[in-house]
């Protein structure tokens, strides 16, 4: 473990891109998790709060700003976006393109939010995962991701109280799948949901990757 008396040159010279986006307390937990991500080998809480030997703090505080996010994660991109078109190497290219690629994201945990059991082709089964879509800059000089988005699983009782308040039927008989065979009355309402997305009311109930 590499210990940390100071936050590092490399976090200091970037700070004025994204000070004012936080609070002082804020902003001295975003430099000591960002510094963490650096030069930690243990990218945990824990890992990264023991790895500063001065001004020592409890690891809640650093917890705290993680779980409460005091700054909204768009803004803290929009910053990071400015300073990379700001520096020659980084801004976008004419001659540059955007790609968009998608990782699965194994866990363990059941208790994770926007997670399902998504089909992984190189293990020939379902894992249970986040899918994160990720929109990427590259060009001759850098390669670096410009946005990215959890892809959210439906809410089928969202679906479902959607559908209702649109109007829109679904197939007769339907209904009675929903206690006899969930899984086919959640593909069914999946189903319906593909064949009326072209009405707005319908669309804005669910969006696919």
């Amino acid at each position: 473990m590499r210990p940390l008396v100071e936050i590092p040159e490399l976090g200091r010279h970037d700070a004025p891109w994204f000070a004012a986006l936080f609070s002082p307390e804020a902003w001295a937990q975003f430099q000591r998790y960002m510094s963490g991500l650096i030069v930690s080998e243990n990218n945990t809480v824990d890992g990264i709060n023991r790895i500063f030997v001065v001004d020592v703090r409890n690891q809640s505080r650093l917890n705290r700003f993680l779980h409460e996010r005091p700054c909204a994660v768009e803004a803290v991109n929009q910053a990071r976006l400015k300073w990379f078109s700001s520096l020659a190497g980084t801004q976008m290219k004419p001659k540059g393109i955007w790609s968009v690629d998608d990782t699965r994201l194994t866990h363990d945990g059941q208790h994770f939010e926007k997670m399902a059991y998504l089909d992984d082709s190189t293990q020939g089964c379902d894992v249970w995962a986040h899918h994160l879509v990720n929109r990427h800059d590259s060009d001759d000089q850098t390669d670096y991701p410009v946005d990215f988005r959890f892809w959210e699983p439906v809410e089928i009782d969202a679906l479902e109280a959607g559908r209702n308040a649109a109007g829109v039927p679904l197939r007769a008989g339907t209904y009675v799948l929903k206690d006899s065979d969930p899984n086919k009355w959640r593909n069914d309402l999946l189903h319906w949901w593909r064949r009326h997305q072209h009405q707005p009311a319908v669309q804005q109930l669910y969006q696919r990757k």
